[in-house]
């Protein structure tokens, strides 16, 4: 794939490592002389040096024939703005960001950049899953406003244990998608068992979690 970085931030500087260790073709772009100098010489790869909200240097870059269009400046306004302009000047067929601000999300996700990735968000998970024994885990957020996917797994004295999923009177807002074993993963049906340290994968509303959790996990 042809992916364009724009903004080599600490971020975008090990995304471009990783992306060109893996065999993709990669372009960065970058305002800071001394930015673009370590990406030039540490490694190796094409980089511009310039406003990546610029139309000029965006063309120079090759948007245009760009698989993927990622926005890392570290300003959650310029990162909307550049992946507006190479959605709608340039064709880009998908854009992606970090945002630094959590009530910037919506927003982005609303003007339809296609994958939105939330830095606390993202904390937030890698702490959960760091906890022994945390039942919850939140493994994205989905391109519907308020909806997410999360994992919970389910401990040994739940309610559920033994039950089937149809049996499961879950939130309207809420479905089962998966469930991950020691053995594998079950696509879920009604007539499913649920087991002792079962990871359920479900897509819930923000405002459903709560219950879901206690459904999952209540005794």
């Amino acid at each position: 794939m042809y992916i364009v970085i724009v903004g080599c931030s600490e971020a975008g500087y090990y995304l471009a490592r990783a992306l060109v260790t893996s065999g993709h073709e990669v372009a960065v772009i970058e305002r800071d002389r001394h930015r673009h100098q370590l990406l030039t010489e540490g490694l190796g790869i094409v980089a511009l040096l310039g406003d990546g909200a610029d139309l000029e240097t965006l063309d120079k870059a090759g948007v245009g024939r760009a698989d993927v269009v990622v926005a890392l400046t570290g300003v959650d306004a310029t990162n909307l703005v550049i992946c507006q302009t190479v959605q709608h000047r340039f064709r880009a067929p998908r854009t992606m960001t970090l945002v630094k601000d959590p009530k910037n999300e919506p927003v982005f996700e609303e003007l339809g950049v296609d994958v939105v990735v939330n830095w606390i968000q993202l904390a937030l998970t890698a702490l959960e899953a760091g906890v022994p024994g945390h039942p919850l885990r939140h493994l994205m957020n989905l391109r519907q406003p308020g909806m997410q996917l999360v994992c919970v797994a389910v401990p040994p004295e739940a309610d559920i244990v033994g039950k089937r999923l149809g049996e499961l009177q879950l939130p309207p807002n809420s479905f089962i998608s998966l469930v991950v074993k020691k053995g594998g993963a079950d696509l879920p049906s009604n007539h499913y068992l649920v087991e002792a340290e079962d990871e359920i994968i479900a897509v819930t509303s923000s405002g459903d979690e709560q219950l879901l959790y206690d459904i999952l996990t209540g005794v």
